[in-house]
This record gives structure tokens, C-alpha cells and sequence, in this order.
């Protein structure tokens, strides 16, 4: 999986590669066509001339030069004039040519691009000023400033005049600002008379009211104080950035000590510091603000304070720097294919926001489903050729207007389309048989409103690295593409009740498919809502009221009956709705200063429509309503005290916090006391210069832009007598207090006794859990209020304060907290949730969800700026806190979530979150991945001697670390040549997954082997694993053991492994190789090569002819032993049957057959070319139950395949014989004797009979059925049925004939229930029944690999039970009468647990001689009833088995062959007896 995956990514990045040099290519075919000179803006007198310069550069033919004016083409006349090179000149302008002009060119087949817009206005000068000088009342040596502006265009210049004369400013305490402000400070009595202004422009000069300068004649205010009260304030001023402005104020107002007000200037909250500034901010005059080279960082809220000890007043003003656009991302020119999708990327930067918008052609683009324009990008959908032009992307501000030009080139023939136009595939694409077959089993998983999932099976005649997916609207000619290496394709954004078409083709490394696999599915229908309402607008009317405007939806689709209303606070997750029948509503009752968004739902009778995008609104600031708190006052010194407080709460602010007022008066004072103004930033303020000894009052109040909120209660406090000292120590602070929270602990404590009279420097805060100290933070005297933070919930913590000055640290004080548990606020459900949550498998490692947003409706339609997070995580049965979520996002009802873990179970929950709200999870939902095949092999496989046997081996192993799925079985395979194809390795197969081990038995002593796993479950096999090399012990049990491939030993010897034992590795290619470069030779010296060829040849001629030798005089010995026992069975044999029905009430004959009798095979030309052989008998404990579940094995590299029967229900029939695959030679068939067979009646009790069944298959002409060569061994078929015991040849129900695959035959075994008692072992064994291994390849294995030639015997329920590991025993056993059905009366019978009406058989093997050689393996292969092939048998080789007598030696005489004979031709009249009676059923 992991090659094919980096395969896959490697075909995409060539494509991409090959691409992008396509597009490369393409574009040098790109026009050069842009303005070298655009028009601007212009202001002129009437009757002026006007003149729009434009100039184009392209470098094909000269293009056409059109004007608009206000989106029209322009028509030229004697006024309007066109230059050469597309200049347009406008005489004697009128009112009427104001307007916005364009510069539009065109070049023919090509396209048309347009200029930025420039405007055309006419000069004027209103008659009504914005701003005239107003009369003023002062004293003498108190300011006054007077302001003019008029309304014009251009801005017309101010002059000022005094008493109808000019006014400069050449005197000192006058001051002429071009902005037109004039200020006169202070104020002398010379200076009291009339002003006024006059404005002047281009068009004309216009004079503004006539303003008094009054001195004032109260002079008791004087004495009294006054407060400040403004003479100017600032105005809200917009700014190009780079320029310079000033923010005007002044005011008059002297208190008691007869000084003016003090002006400060605060920006945001913030009293600004101009040592800073590095003199881009300074003051100037009587208290402006002037700031040079305005940057983007100095918008904001300024204000201004005037304070002086009576009060102080604040105004403030918004600074607003004006940027002109400028592209950040320009649109590039493409040339891309048809069918894929392209996004265009526009970029401005400028203040305000530029407003962008986009052009096709001179055109304003049109919008679609295909053609979405989505703020800063313009994406277009299934590119057709009608696409291909100039686009444009404007932006506009105050300041001007920008464009850039991007060309769209639509190439015919695009990647994948067209097999033809395929320029990577030229060199492959005439080799059509390497492309691959199209997908199959094309489907919709999901269809639902606007998204469809789609699924397909993967081709399987080629490798396949991907897959190209189209579709389109059936009545529509755009067609959209994307790529995926899946086997599904999440395809989004598709309009309701509307059809498309889907095609999806394979790729892999020669191509695409050249078909397509194709569906139409239509999306579900949409409900008849109404569309959005439009223009929606929100307006602030005061500090607690909003009124919210739009206009009716454009497709109502039916009556309106209402809207709903929703609103809510920009921070706060609660939310509100209010049902309206008309289109507009005033809310009021809102909290000061605070940002509220809104949308509205339209609703008819079919439901909720689509919301509208959200706007917001903020209602204006008001006086805070509290007074600050946790305000303290204390005593510092003997002239000084330490006021501290904390601002407002939050909701009681109402604006942004300017300052603070605090008001102090000493007690039995009689006048007022003194008012102090600090920074809205400040916690704590000094109040200095006060009496000794002497008691103070303090009231705190907090600022904003509107006035003072509350003021607190009143503090108090008394300076000290004396100063403080430093001798020793401070004593130890008083009241400690804490606040605990979940993760913090606020701690205030108060100063040592003042009695004391010590100096307090610094305070040392210290805390730890459970114990003081662990950390420390050193504080300054003023402070004695702090936070702890990063603390643990629910725990206690001890904290201590000291005090600390140059002499020591004093005593500390104590006192413990614990911190809160860490809770959620729930007093808000946020956002509704989604709900619906539902998980669909596609795969087993793709998982799609959806839901629905209650909140968007009945049609489920997103119109804001909400999306979706998706967390999911390996579901557990305990919950654990420590899992591992992932998370995805989402802008659809839908998610696709893909590399998840087969066969895993998964939880999934969702939420929505928008803007700074979101909402809780969702309910959970969970689910499974579907299974696959093992993704890796089984782990430690480790081979164990079976103890007192040396032809034995156990192998141990560990399960698969990515079993994706159940595993059902392991397949264990192994050989004694390394260096043979996988197909011929032997098979041994363990049926239970739960089983890691199995016994390998009858392997040759002394013999170097190689095995291993391979782990299989429902979808099919994994890996195989490392091998692993075992050498069998010596036949006396010594050596062997286990190899190390990486170690091997050096020298040969008994105990040494020869070289040829250890894994053959690929030989390098200088491996062979003389010193000098050439093949062959040794280099140390030796034979030559051709001399060492003719040896080795002549050896083998030799032995050659030696053996012929042998085997010619041994045929000739047993041509005659053979004639002679013919000549003896024709005088001996006697026919039972003489005529048809004559035997019918013959008792069949006791037949004894003595151990040691034994069946020879005749002919030794009947033996097979290719063997099989696959046994189910099963073990006592690592052996597998049945074979029945054995899936689909499937080798590409060795074209070897195992299918197992599909019937699961007839556990008792054997299968016919497959085909037999490439390489597998027919075996020849044997020419059968058909003997018919008489019935005979019943007896009274169930009887075990004897079946011959046929060890060679009768070659009827039949397709699938193969010929088998006979074998020497006899089957016992004793069978019960209701009717009486019958004896039949071939009585087994014959299956229709199954396509042939390599693997000839399969066999069923019946399960038990009593699985100690029935146990049935492996023939591998000497006490065990047959093998159950399964052999791939041509030749056949040796008997202790396949076991081969074991004959079976089929024992009926009742008979006796065999345990363990025994067989039928071996020598000194009483003969066995056939007819008897339990000879040795044993108690417990066999019993199955399947109940079918045919009789349960279970296999067992007969005994045999230990000269016996394993012939072919048993043939299962249906067969005529009553009739039974006789085949003359094969006399089979003599093998020595391991453990066998020694003293026992092969015969090579006739006289023992010709007794042997004689045995077989007793043997051959008994059961000619037996089988010629007919019984009846």
C-alpha cells in the first residue's frame, strides 16, 4: 500500500510537472496588451478644457480606442475630442460632463480591457459655510480661537480680518493655522473687536458672519475657581497617510490658585508620551495636536483634557488616515485546460477597504454557480472556451482607483479528456493493452441536496495510481474535473432537484482508460423558501438603540409572512430573535458601546428562507454607570497617601475608560478640596504636598468621553506625624486576604502597623502547594494587591507576605487558599449545536458525515461566514482523557474524513463556530471502518523441536501488528530450496485465528528447511513474513536447530551448516567475476572451467546408464513374478455370482483382513504428473476445525489461486477436481472395470458395510472433471441410514462442475462437538491420520511433506473412538471382522454435530506396513453409484521411516513378491464377494 501510494504521488507530480510546462509553453503565446497611461482625476472651471490621457502598448496589431462615460460609450463631437494615441479632450466643460471616465481598447479576436476610473468635476464655492466663528466671552489673558471652513472644490483658502482688516499674524500672541483656525493667546485688551473669514477658490470668494470678541466683568468666578469649560474641540479628520494635520483644542477656566487649565492628550485610553514620538507628535500653540508624515499606526480616538484642581473635561475626536489602493496580489495570466477549474487572486490594500470588483472584457463579470466571485478571488468552474479573455480586477477608495490585467487562455484539448490531445501519453498510447480498464460498480453512496459521494470498484487487470471523476449538469456545457487516489469523490456545491452527469476514468502509469465509467444522479429537491433579504443596514441612534433596515427578498417564492430577526452581541454567545412584519425595527434597551450583529430571515408558507450575511452595529458611549472598584486609600508618608482602585465592571464602563477623577479635601477643611485627573491606564496615584498628621477624605470616579460615572465611597486616611526609618526591620503586614479562583488566587494585604514608623521598600509575596515558598515575587511598596497565576484547581495553596526594606526582610504573615474546581459556564447555551449527526462507510479507511444546522433552516443553505469543526478519535469502551482527537474543518453539512485505520471503531461529534461564537459538541456518533486485508505479517515466527521427535517441528508465532480485521487463519509455508518459486513451497493451513502455532511433522531428519507466515482474514492475505531457516535433528535426536541467515558458520562438517543452507541472496553482478574483470574462473586457482563441465558430464552418463541397467532387469523379474500369479488367481478363482439374483439371500462373507496384509500397485505407469493434496483433519490443538471459510487466495506474482467450495451447508461432499492451471499436467486416467453390484435385504440391525470408494476418476467426457490415476489402498464407507445399511460405489451426491483453478481439489471435514475426544491429527505423524497440507506445483512432494499415499478409512458413528493422537495401532493386533461394527466394544462413540440426512463420516487411516511409500494423494471426485472401478495397483517404493526396525531390511526376492501377490489376488476374491451382493435399501 505504501509503494503504491508514493507511486501515486509520483504520477501526479510528473502530471503536475508536465503541466506547468505546458502552461509555460501556452503562455508564451500570451498577448502583450496593457495601458501605459491611464487617466485621472480631474477638477475644472467651466467653460475650462479637460483632458483624460490614455496610451496602449500590445504587441500585435494596433487595437481601437474607445471612452465611456458612467458605464457608456461615449460619442464624440466638436466638444469631444480623441487624440492619436487615445487621449480624450474635452472644450469648454459644462455641468453636464461631470461624470467617470474610462479608457476602453480592444484588439480583434483577442478581447478588450478597460481603464481605471477617473472623474470629472466642475469648481464651485457654496454659499453656505461648514463652519463660521462664533462669539466669544472671556477675561482678559484667557484664550480665544476662532474657526472657518467653507464648502467648495477645490478646499478654498481662509483669510482672516479684525475690525474689516486684515489680520496676520505678526503679532505674538496671534496664530494663523492654514486649516482655518486662529487662535489669540493670551488674550490682551487690544485684541477685543469683530472677526470674520473669507474663503476663496477658483470659482469665486465668499465672507462668513461677523464674530464679537467680549471681555468678560464677572470677576467673582475668579476668586471662587472655575472649571475648565472649552473654547475649541477636536473634530473627527480623515487624512491621506503621509501627510501631517492638526487636532485643535483649547480651553479657559482658572481654579483657586487662579492657574489655566493643563491640557493632556490621551490616545485610546492612553495618555500619550511625546518623548516617544521622536517628534512626529508634539503640541503646539495653546494645547493642539500636531502629528507630521501620519502613518497607519496613528488612526484612532484622541481626546483632549483641560484639567486644573477644580475638575477637569474631556473631548475627543476619531483621526481617521486615508490609504489609496494598492495591489499586495495580482492576478496572474494562465493558460489552462477545458473542463478544470481556475481561481483568480486580487489583493488591495488601502483605507478604507477597497471595494473590489472584476471585468470580462470590458464587461462587469456575470456571477453563477459556475462563476463565483468571493472577495479577494474569482473562481470559474468547468472552463469552456467561451471562457478564455481579459480579466480585470478594480479597486476603489476615496483616494482613486486601480486595475491589473490578467488573460484566461482556454486550451482545446486538456489532460485526460482526450486520449489523443494527451501530450504526456503520446509515447504510451499506442500500446492500448498497458492502459488501464475503466472503474466499475460506479455508484452514489450518498445523494442529498447540494453534495453527492460516489464510489467505485478498482479495475483489477491493471495497477492502478489514481482516478480522474467529471461531471456536469445534463443541460449544461461546463464540466468540472478533480483527481483522488480513492476510491470515492465527495463532490460539493450542487444545486438542488437538478441532474448530473458523472464519468470517472483510471489512470495509472501509461495512461487513462479510454472508456469511462459513467452515472447520472439526480440531487434531492429543494423546499420553496425565500432567498435572502437584501440590503440589510444598521444604524446606531443612541447609547442603548439600533434601528436594522432591509429590503424584501428578491425571490419571495410566495407571501412573505414575516421576518425574524436575529441579533446578538459580537462577544457574547447568547443570541435573540424577534419575529417583524415589516422591513424595518428599532431596538432599544442595548447596552452602551457595544457591537451587535444582525441577519434576517424571511419566511413563507413553506418555512424559514436563507439568512442574509451579518452586519453589525455599535451603539454610542455614555458615562460609566459605576464607580471604580476595590478602591483603597493609605498612608505612605507624613505629607503623602497611595490611592488604588480597579476599573469599572465591564458592562458598566459604557465606553472606553479615558481617565480617572480623584477628589481629596482634608477633614474640617472649608473650602471644596482638590480634583486630580490620571490616565485611564492607571491603578494607583500619589497624592503628595498634603499636611502632616492630618486626616484626608478620597472619592474615586471614572472617564469617559460622555462625563464621570459614581464616584466611590468616601476613603480615609491620616498622614504620619514624622517620617519613616530604616533601622531595622518592618514588622509583618496586617490582614492578609485571598480570593481564589480555579487557577488563580488574588492576594491584598495591608501595610505594617503605621505606628511602627518603618520603612516599607519592597513586599515579598511567596506561595506553594501544601508548603511556603516554592515561588516567590518581589512587589513594589505601592503594591499590595496581586494575582497568582498558572495555579492547579482544587488545590491549597500557602502563601506568606513580607515586608522588606535595606535592613532585612521582616516577620511574614500566613494564610492559606484553595483554589476552586475548574467549572464551564453553562449559563448560555452558545449556539444550537448540529444535530443529525450520521457516519456512512465508504471504505475501510473512508468515513463520510453529515448533519444539519438547525440555525440555517429548512433549505440548509450557508450564506455566512460559519463553519464547522469535526473531532473524532479511536472510540473506547473506557473514557479516557488522554485520547487523541483529530480535527477537521469544514464549510459544508458535510465532511469526508479519509486515512482512518480499518476495521477500527471511531467516534465522531461536530460544531459550529462563527465568528467569536461557536457552539457545544454535537451528540456523539460512532462507528466501525469496514475490514481489509492484513497490513502486515505476522510477528516472531520462531520454530520449536518437538520433543522425542525429531521429523518434527513446532512454529510459534505472534499476530499481525495491523490485523486490519479478524484474522480467520495463518498459512504456514516451507521447503528445503530457498531458491523455488513460492507456488512450489508447502502449504500448511491453521483455520483458527486465534491458534499461533502449528506442528510441522514428517520432515526428513537432518535437513535444512525455510519457513513462513502468512495471516489472512475476511478481505484476504497479507504479507508474508521473514524466513525462517530450521535443520531438522539427526534421526538419534541430536544437532539441529535453528539458523541465523546473518551468521553463518564457516566449513562443512556434522555439526557445521553447509553454505547452501543459509537464504540464497541475489549474487551481485561483480560477485562472479575474475580479478581482471571477467566471468567464470576461479582466481585462486583450480580446474579449469570446460574441464570441470566434461567430469560432471561424464558422471552423469554413467550413473545414467548404470540405472537403466538396473530398472530393465528388475522389470523383467517382476514381468515374470506377475505371469506366474496370474496363471495361480485364474485356476483359483471361483465366481460368486452366476446369474442375476442368484446371491440374494447370501449373507455377505466375514471378510478378515490381517494387519499386515497390504494392496500392491501394479502398474507403475498409472501415477500422476501433478499432485495436490490438502487434508482437514484436525489436531488437538493447533490444528485448524474446518477449511470451509477459506477465502479467495490470490498470488499476482505466482499465479496461484485457492478458492474454497461456496457451499457451507453439506459439510460431506468432496468437492470434483478443478481444471488444473498453467504448468499443471494432466494425469493419464485409468481405463475402469465396471462390476455391477446385487442388492440383498436388510438385516435387522444397522450393519457397518464396506464402500469401495474410487481412488481414480472416471473419465466420462464431463467439462471440469479430471481422470486420477488409481492408488493402492481400499476406502471403508460405513454409513447409517434410516432404511437399513446399503452398499454403493460412489454413493456421494455429485456437485455441478466449478471453473478449474490451479489448486485441484478441496475437501470438507464434519465438526465435533465433543473437540477433545474427536481430535484428529496430522499423518505427518506415525499415530495420525491423514495430512491436511496443501502443495502448489508440478512435481509431486516427498511423502513426509505431503503425505501422500496414506490410506483412509471412513468409520461410522458408534465405532470406536480414537484419542489424542491414535490411529489405528500398529503389529500385535487381533485380526478385525468388517461385519462386526465395534469389534473391541468400546464404550463412547463418535458423534457430529451437523444433522443432515445423510450419515456423518469421520476419517481415520488403516494401518500399514513400514516398507509402505506414500502413493498419490486421495482423489475426491464424484462417481456413478453402483459401479466401481477396479484398478490394478502400483507397487510402491520401500522408505525407511524414522523409529522403524532396524532389523527389518527390504526384500529383494521374488519368492517374497510372488507371496505378496498371492495375498493381494485372497484379498481381491474376498471383496468381489462382498461388492456383488445387492441389498436392498
Amino acid at each position: 500500500m505504501r509503494f503504491r501510494r508514493e507511486e501515486s504521488y509520483v504520477f501526479f507530480l510528473t502530471l503536475s510537472a508536465l503541466f506547468i510546462f505546458e502552461d509555460v509553453h501556452a503562455l508564451s503565446g500570451l498577448t502583450d496588451f496593457t495601458f501605459l497611461l491611464e487617466p485621472s482625476s480631474l477638477v475644472v472651471s467651466r467653460g475650462d478644457s479637460a483632458v483624460f490621457h490614455c496610451s496602449i502598448q500590445s504587441d500585435s496589431s494596433s487595437p481601437s480606442v474607445t471612452w465611456t462615460k458612467d458605464g457608456q460609450t461615449l460619442k464624440l463631437d466638436d466638444r469631444k475630442l480623441m487624440w492619436p494615441n487615445g487621449s480624450l479632450h474635452i472644450t469648454d466643460v459644462q455641468s453636464s460632463d461631470r461624470g467617470q471616465y474610462q479608457c476602453q481598447s480592444s484588439l480583434p479576436n483577442v478581447g478588450t480591457i478597460i481603464s481605471r476610473t477617473a472623474s470629472l468635476q466642475t469648481a464651485y464655492l457654496s454659499r453656505n459655510f461648514l463652519i463660521q466663528p462664533e462669539d466669544l466671552n472671556i477675561y482678559i489673558q484667557d484664550l480665544a480661537m476662532f474657526q472657518c471652513r467653507g464648502d467648495g472644490l477645490p478646499m478654498p483658502n481662509v483669510t482672516w480680518y479684525k475690525d474689516s482688516n486684515l489680520l496676520k499674524d505678526v503679532e505674538s500672541n496671534v496664530r494663523i493655522y492654514p486649516d482655518g483656525v486662529l487662535e489669540i493667546n493670551p488674550v490682551k485688551f487690544a485684541d477685543f473687536g469683530t472677526y470674520y473669514c473669507q474663503v476663496e477658490n477658483m470659482e469665486r470668494v465668499r465672507s462668513s458672519r461677523i464674530a464679537k470678541l467680549v471681555q468678560n466683568g464677572n470677576t467673582d468666578s475668579l476668586e471662587e475657581g472655575m472649571v475648565p469649560s472649552f473654547v475649541i474641540t477636536p473634530r473627527d479628520t480623515k487624512i491621506p497617510e503621509g501627510s501631517s494635520t492638526i487636532l485643535f483644542c483649547g480651553a479657559n477656566g482658572r481654579d483657586q490658585q487662579g492657574k489655566q487649565p493643563v491640557i493632556t492628550w490621551i490616545k485610546d485610553g492612553t495618555t500619550i508620551d511625546f518623548m516617544l514620538t521622536q517628534g512626529r507628535l508634539q503640541v503646539t500653540g495653546a494645547g493642539n495636536l500636531q502629528i507630521f508624515n501620519v502613518q497607519k499606526s496613528d488612526a484612532g480616538t484622541y481626546s483632549c483634557r483641560p484639567s486644573n484642581m477644580e475638575d477637569s473635561i474631556d473631548s475627543e475626536a476619531s483621526l481617521s488616515v486615508l490609504v489609496p489602493p494598492k495591489f499586495l496580489v495580482k492576478p496572474q495570466s494562465r493558460a489552462v485546460y477545458e473542463k478544470t477549474d481556475v481561481v483568480l487572486r486580487c489583493e488591495i490594500d488601502g483605507l478604507p477597504k477597497p471595494k473590489i470588483h472584476w471585468t470580462k472584457d470590458g464587461n462587469p463579470v456575470s456571477t453563477s454557480n459556475y462563476v463565483i466571485e468571493d472577495g479577494n478571488e474569482l473562481r470559474i468552474l468547468g472552463l469552456v472556451r467561451a471562457d478564455a479573455g481579459f480579466y480585470q480586477c478594480h479597486g476603489r477608495n476615496e483616494l482613486g482607483s486601480i486595475q491589473t490585467i490578467a488573460q484566461l487562455m482556454v486550451l482545446n484539448n486538456g489532460p485526460g479528456f482526450s486520449l489523443d490531445g494527451y501530450k504526456i501519453l503520446d509515447p504510451y498510447s499506442r500500446n492500448q493493452a498497458n492502459l488501464p480498464a475503466e472503474p466499475s460498480g460506479l455508484s452514489a453512496a450518498i445523494v442529498s441536496k447540494r453534495f453527492i459521494t460516489l464510489r467505485w470498484n478498482q479495475p483489477k487487470d491493471r495497477r492502478i495510481t489514481g482516478y480522474s471523476v467529471f461531471w456536469k449538469e445534463r443541460s449544461s456545457l461546463r464540466e468540472r474535473m478533480l483527481n483522488t487516489t480513492h476510491t470515492e469523490a465527495n463532490i460539493q456545491r450542487l444545486k438542488p432537484d437538478t441532474s448530473y452527469e458523472f464519468r470517472v476514468r483510471a489512470i495509472n502509469s501509461y495512461g487513462f482508460s479510454q472508456n469511462f465509467a459513467s452515472i447520472i444522479v439526480r440531487t434531492d429537491k429543494d423546499v420553496a423558501v425565500p432567498s435572502p433579504a437584501v440590503n440589510v443596514r444598521a444604524m446606531p441612534l443612541s447609547p442603548q438603540s439600533i434601528i436594522v433596515s432591509w429590503d424584501p427578498p428578491r425571490q419571495p417564492k410566495g407571501r412573505i409572512i414575516k421576518y425574524l430577526l436575529l441579533f446578538s452581541e459580537a462577544d457574547s454567545p447568547q443570541s435573540s430573535q424577534i419575529e417583524v412584519t415589516s422591513t424595518q425595527k428599532l431596538l432599544t434597551g442595548l447596552m452602551a458601546f457595544r457591537e451587535y450583529t444582525f441577519h434576517v430571515v424571511a419566511v413563507n408558507g413553506n418555512g424559514e428562507g436563507m439568512s442574509t450575511r451579518e452586519v453589525s452595529a455599535k451603539t454610542f458611549s455614555d458615562k460609566p454607570s459605576e464607580a471604580p472598584q476595590n478602591a483603597t486609600l493609605e498612608t505612605a508618608s507624613s505629607t503623602s497617601l497611595i490611592v488604588r482602585w480597579d476599573p469599572p465592571p465591564l458592562d458598566h464602563q459604557n465606553g472606553i475608560i479615558t481617565g480617572y477623577k480623584i477628589r481629596y479635601k482634608m477633614r474640617g477643611a472649608s473650602r471644596n478640596g482638590a480634583t486630580v485627573t490620571t490616565d485611564g491606564n492607571r491603578r494607583l496615584y500619589a497624592l503628595t504636598n498634603l499636611e502632616k498628621d492630618s486626616e484626608y477624605q478620597v472619592r474615586i470616579s471614572a472617564l469617559t468621553v460622555n462625563g464621570s460615572g459614581p464616584l466611590t465611597p468616601k476613603l480615609k486616611a491620616t498622614t504620619y506625624k514624622d517620617d519613616l526609618d530604616e533601622s531595622r526591620v518592618p514588622d509583618a503586614p496586617r490582614k492578609v486576604r485571598v480570593t481564589p479562583h480555579a487557577t488563580s488566587i488574588r492576594v491584598s494585604w495591608s501595610t505594617p502597623p503605621p505606628e511602627s514608623k518603618i520603612l516599607v521598600r519592597e513586599y515579598v509575596l511567596g506561595w506553594g502547594k501544601g508548603v511556603p515558598d516554592t515561588e516567590s515575587k518581589i512587589v513594589g511598596p505601592d503594591t499590595q494587591v496581586f494575582t497568582i497565576e498558572n495555579l492547579l484547581p482544587s488545590s491549597e495553596y500557602v502563601i506568606t507576605v513580607k515586608a522588606k526594606n535595606n535592613k532585612g526582610e521582616g516577620l511574614p504573615r500566613y494564610t492559606t487558599a484553595t483554589t476552586t474546581k475548574e467549572s464551564v459556564d453553562e449559563s448560555f447555551t452558545p449556539m444550537m449545536p448540529p444535530v443529525g449527526l450520521k457516519t456512512h462507510v465508504l471504505s475501510s479507511s473512508t468515513i463520510v458525515l453529515t448533519w444539519t444546522d438547525t440555525s440555517l433552516g429548512v433549505n440548509q443553505m450557508i450564506q455566512d461566514n460559519r463553519y464547522y469543526t469535526v473531532r473524532y478519535r479511536v472510540a473506547s469502551n473506557m473514557e479516557s482523557e488522554n485520547s487523541r482527537f483529530w480535527y477537521l474543518n469544514s464549510t459544508d453539512l458535510n465532511a469526508h474524513i479519509d486515512s482512518l485505520r480499518p476495521n477500527t471503531r471511531y467516534e465522531f461529534d461536530v460544531k459550529v463556530i462563527k465568528g467569536r461564537r461557536q457552539s457545544p459538541w454535537s451528540m456523539k456518533e460512532i462507528n466501525t471502518t469496514q475490514e481489509a486485508a492484513p497490513g502486515s505479517s505476522p510477528l516472531d515466527l520462531t520454530p520449536v523441536p518437538k520433543e522425542n521427535d525429531p521429523r518434527a517441528v513446532i512454529m510459534n508465532w505472534q499476530p499481525p501488528a495491523k490485523p486490519n480485521g479478524q484474522i480467520t487463519g495463518y498459512l504456514v509455508f516451507y521447503t528445503t530450496d530457498a531458491k523455488q518459486n513460492l507456488r512450489e513451497w508447502v502449504v500448511d493451513g491453521v483455520l483458527e485465528g486465534d491458534e499461533l502455532s502449528a506442528t510441522i511433522k514428517r520432515l526428513t531428519p537432518s535437513t535444512t528447511y525455510y519457513f513462513k507466515v502468512q495471516a489472512r482474514n475476511s478481505k484476504g492475505y497479507g504479507p508474508l513474513s521473514e524466513t525462517v531457516i530450521y535443520k531438522t535433528p539427526k534421526a538419534d535426536g541430536s544437532g539441529g536447530g535453528q539458523i541465523d541467515p546473518d551468521y553463518p558458520p564457516v566449513g562443512v562438517g556434522d555439526d557445521k551448516i553447509p553454505p547452501h543452507d543459509i537464504i540464497p541472496q541475489s549474487p551481485k553482478p561483480e560477485d562472479d567475476r575474475n580479478s581482471d574483470g571477467r566471468r567464470g574462473g576461479n582466481s585462486e586457482g583450480g580446474l579449469p572451467t570446460g574441464i570441470m563441465n566434461i567430469i560432471i558430464a561424464s558422471v552423469v552418463g554413467a550413473t545414467f546408464c548404470i540405472v537403466i541397467i538396473v530398472v530393465a532387469v528388475v522389470c523383467c523379474r517382476r514381468r515374470e513374478s506377475e505371469q506366474r500369479l496370474k496363471r495361480q488367481a485364474q485356476q483359483n478363482q471361483q465366481s460368486p455370482l452366476k446369474g442375476k439374483g442368484q446371491g440374494r439371500d447370501l449373507k455377505p462373507p466375514d471378510l478378515w483382513i490381517h494387519d499386515n496384509m497390504e494392496m500392491k500397485n501394479i502398474d507403475k505407469g498409472q501415477r500422476s504428473e501433478s499432485t495436490l493434496t490438502m487434508s482437514t483433519t484436525r489436531r488437538s490443538s493447533n490444528d485448524y476445525r474446518s477449511m470451509d471459510d477459506l477465502p479467495p487466495y490470490h498470488d499476482e506474482r505466482n499465479e496461484m489461486y485457492y478458492h474454497p467450495p461456496s457451499d457451507h451447508e453439506e459439510r460431506e461432499r468432496f468437492l470434483p477436481p478443478r481444471q488444473p492451471g498453467p504448468g499443471i499436467i494432466r494425469p493419464k486416467a485409468t481405463k475402469p472395470l465396471m462390476i455391477p453390484v446385487d442388492a440383498q435385504p436388510p438385516p435387522r440391525e444397522p450393519i457397518a458395510m464396506v464402500t469401495a470408494l474410487p481412488n481414480g476418476a472416471l473419465d466420462r467426457g464431463e467439462p471440469g472433471i479430471l481422470s486420477r490415476p488409481g492408488f493402492p489402498r481400499t476406502q471403508y464407507n460405513m454409513q447409517y441410514q434410516s432404511g437399513g445399511p446399503r452398499v454403493n460405489a460412489g454413493d456421494l451426491p455429485q456437485p455441478p462442475p466449478i471453473q478449474a483453478f490451479p489448486v485441484e481439489y478441496a475437501y470438507k471435514r464434519p465438526a465435533f462437538e465433543d473437540e477433545d475426544s474427536s481430535s484428529i491429527h496430522s499423518c505427518h505423524d506415525d499415530h495420525s491420520f491423514s495430512s491436511r497440507s496443501i502443495g502448489y506445483g508440478q512435481k509431486s512432494p516427498d511423502c513426509h511433506s505431503l503425505c501422500q499415499g496414506q490410506p483412509m478409512a471412513v468409520i461410522a458413528p458408534g465405532q470406536h473412538e480414537f484419542e489424542g493422537h491414535r490411529s489405528l495401532p500398529r503389529g500385535n493386533r487381533p485380526i478385525r471382522s468388517f461385519t462386526s461394527p465395534n469389534p473391541l466394544n468400546h464404550p463412547k462413540p463418535l458423534s457430529g454435530v451437523h444433522h443432515h440426512s445423510n450419515p456423518k463420516h469421520q476419517i481415520v487411516k488403516p494401518q500399514q506396513s513400514p516398507y509402505k511409500k506414500a502413493g498419490p494423494p486421495l482423489s475426491a471426485v464424484p462417481v456413478k453409484p453402483r459401479a466401481i472401478p477396479v484398478i490394478k495397483p502400483k507397487a510402491p517404493d520401500v522408505v525407511l521411516k524414522a523409529g522403524a526396525d532396524p532389523d527389518i531390511q527390504k526384500s529383494e526376492s521374488t519368492e517374497e513378491l510372488s507371496a505378496e501377490m498371492a495375498n493381494l489376488d485372497c484379498l481381491m476374491k474376498d471383496l468381489n464377494a462382498i461388492t456383488q451382493q445387492n441389498f436392498e435399501v
